[in-house]
């Protein structure tokens, strides 16, 4: 593995074009929690933000404790500090008195998941796209093994084959991690161990976006877990057959954000139509 300089803790250049910035779009109705995935920042879900905004929804785009700067600092958090990036998202949002969907992409997926089923009273629905619940089998093998190693595993960063987008104009700005902790991928292993037995424990609507050409969390894997574990009748998928695994950027992107639109539309629609039901 290649050393690394440890004094070396600044951020990688941002590509033209990419902010990867926290960001809020005001809006109404309902509110949208966006979740970026491991080692990417909220660039990936601004595309949906500002389509989300334009509709009239008001979003939040989260960056994930660690997340943005060097490998090195990603390399000292773990998915407990990711989550309380999520909460603190959720939170700010519970202000507004809105139904919250969470949209989480990859491992934001996995921790929208989870903060749906510890949240169950704040959070109105779940959009899942490309989840990290399942790696290829020979990676979670690799991974459970080099776990049992001890910490000498954190201090090891292995080279990044770059975002996994099929459309090569968006591949080409997309921000990039070129050193990935191998600590971050034991930790969201982890984090996916525990939430999967915990999915039928996820009773609020589901939205499953996944492409079939998913490099990173094999299609049929994730899609099947899901499908089959969510303890909701309300569950729609969405299959796409272009993109790969960063769907929220890639070819399928528009077709990602009317979905996600209509979804949030009609959570919001029934919640206050619950809601004016009661106060009658």
């Amino acid at each position: 593995m290649p050393a690394i300089d440890k004094d070396d803790n600044e951020p990688p250049p941002e590509p033209l074009n990419a902010d990867t910035s926290e960001f809020f779009f005001p809006g109404s109705q309902a509110s949208v929690l966006l979740i970026h995935g491991l080692t990417g920042t909220p660039y990936e879900m601004r595309h949906l933000g500002e389509r989300l905004s334009a509709a009239g929804l008001r979003c939040l785009g989260v960056r994930l404790a660690g997340h943005g700067q060097s490998p090195q600092v990603l390399g000292a958090t773990n998915h407990h500090n990711w989550y309380q990036s999520v909460v603190q998202g959720c939170e700010r949002l519970r202000g507004f008195g809105d139904p919250i969907v969470v949209v989480g992409q990859s491992a934001g997926a996995v921790l929208a998941a989870r903060l749906a089923i510890e949240q169950r009273a704040a959070v109105s629905a779940v959009a899942l796209l490309a989840p990290a619940f399942l790696l290829p089998r020979w990676q979670r093998l690799a991974l459970y093994f080099i776990g049992q190693a001890g910490p000498w595993a954190s201090r090891i960063y292995l080279h990044s084959a770059g975002a996994d987008i099929h459309d090569g104009a968006a591949r080409q700005i997309h921000p990039s991690m070129e050193l990935m902790p191998l600590g971050a991928a034991l930790s969201l292993s982890q984090l996916a161990a525990q939430v999967r037995p915990r999915l039928s424990r996820l009773v609020q609507p589901v939205l499953l976006i996944h492409s079939r050409n998913d490099h990173v969390c094999p299609f049929a894997q994730n899609v099947d877990l899901v499908m089959g574990s969510v303890g909701t009748r309300n569950k729609r998928l969405v299959v796409l057959g272009e993109s790969y695994h960063v769907v929220s950027v890639d070819t399928e992107r528009e077709r990602v954000a009317l979905e996600l639109i209509d979804f949030v539309r009609r959570i919001a629609a029934q919640t206050h139509l619950s809601l004016a039901a009661v106060g009658s």
